[in-house]
């Protein structure tokens, strides 16, 4: 289990779904994948990694039983390398919906 379960104020839905992010200062676009997300938050993986405190806009296409893409302004709360044989994407980060 994840150490940070016992803070959370909402449970988290496993799904998986591509997601496009977009660095709010910037204006640049990324691709990744969305893994877990709440009506607070979420987890995902991309090769880009904002600092912590960053806002970004989240794009989610495809999760189940939405048929409508969602994009979300979050701010980016943690992010972590993951090892290089875990797949395609280089960063973990954890965000929270503005």
């Amino acid at each position: 289990m994840n150490a940070f379960a016992h803070r959370r104020t909402s449970q988290r839905v496993q799904a998986e779904a591509p997601v496009i992010l977009e660095d709010f200062r910037t204006g640049f676009y990324y691709d990744g994948r969305l893994y877990n997300y709440s009506t607070d938050g979420g987890y995902f993986e991309s090769r880009y990694a904002p600092r912590p405190g960053r806002k970004i806009h989240i794009k989610v296409d495809g999760l189940p039983d939405v048929f409508t893409p969602h994009v979300y302004l979050a701010e980016v709360r943690w992010r972590k390398p993951l090892s290089e044989n875990s797949n395609s994407y280089t960063y973990g980060l954890g965000i929270k919906y503005c």
